[in-house]
C-alpha cells in the first residue's frame, strides 16, 4: 500500500504496484485480484473434461470511497491544469467523445551525496535517473510508464516525467481500440462484478 515515501517520491514502488493503486482508486477504493488468466478449459466433450475458474471472493476494501473519489479528482487535475496536461484531448472514443484521464507524474534523480555540517553538498554521484507517469484511461483501464537509466550513465541525462507523458500520447492511436466499451474490442469481457460491503464492483483491465 502506499506510504508517506510514495508521495515523497522515494519508495522505490514497483510499475506494477502504482498502476494496482489507480485500479484500487478507480474501484472507489476496493482491491479485486489481478487476474491473466479467467479459465481454463481442458479435454472438452471427453470423460476427462476439466474446468478450472478464478475465484472471484477476494475482493476487500482497502480505501474509504471518500478517499478514493478524492483521488480520482486530484488525479484528473493532473491532466486538465497539471504537469500531464499536454495528454489533453488525446484519447476519445469513436463518437468523439473524449475519456476522463488522470494520472501523477515523478521524476528521480537519485545520487550519492557528500554533504558538510554546513549542508554544502561536496561530492554528487548519479546513480539512476527515472521518469514515471501512472496513468488511468476512461473508468476501466490503467497503467505505468517508466523511462529508467542505471548506474553512473544516469548523469547524461535530464529527461523528466513529461517523456512518459508524450510516449502514451504518441500510443493513443494503438491503444483506441482497446478502449470502447460495449463494442467488439481486442479486450475480452471482464468476469461478473464482485460484491463487497452490499455494493458490486466491475474488475477493471491493468495494463502496465
Amino acid at each position: 500500500m502506499p506510504s508517506l515515501a510514495t508521495a515523497l517520491g522515494a519508495s522505490g514502488d514497483r510499475p506494477s504496484a502504482l498502476a494496482e493503486l489507480v485500479g484500487i482508486i478507480l474501484n472507489d477504493g476496493v482491491r479485486l485480484p489481478t487476474r491473466r488468466i479467467d479459465t481454463l478449459h481442458f479435454a472438452a466433450d471427453t470423460p476427462y473434461e476439466t474446468r478450472f475458474v478464478a475465484d472471484a471472493s477476494r475482493a476487500r476494501r482497502v480505501m474509504a470511497p471518500e478517499v478514493a473519489a478524492t483521488l480520482r479528482r486530484a488525479l484528473g487535475q493532473v491532466v486538465e491544469g497539471g504537469t500531464a496536461r499536454r495528454l489533453q484531448g488525446s484519447f476519445a472514443l469513436e463518437d468523439g467523445t473524449p475519456l476522463a484521464l488522470g494520472g501523477k507524474t515523478g521524476t528521480g534523480d537519485n545520487r550519492f551525496q557528500t554533504v558538510t555540517a554546513s549542508g554544502q553538498v561536496t561530492h554528487s554521484e548519479a546513480r539512476s535517473r527515472t521518469a514515471t507517469f501512472v496513468f488511468h484511461l476512461g473508468d476501466n483501464h490503467f497503467g505505468t510508464l517508466t523511462a529508467y537509466v542505471p548506474g553512473s550513465d544516469a548523469a547524461n541525462f535530464a529527461f523528466t516525467s513529461a517523456l512518459p507523458v508524450q510516449v502514451l500520447k504518441g500510443m493513443a492511436p494503438l491503444l483506441s481500440p482497446y478502449l470502447t466499451p460495449e463494442e467488439q474490442t481486442r479486450c475480452h469481457p471482464g468476469s461478473p462484478p464482485e460484491l463487497v460491503d452490499g455494493r458490486r464492483y466491475r474488475q477493471p483491465n491493468e495494463a502496465s
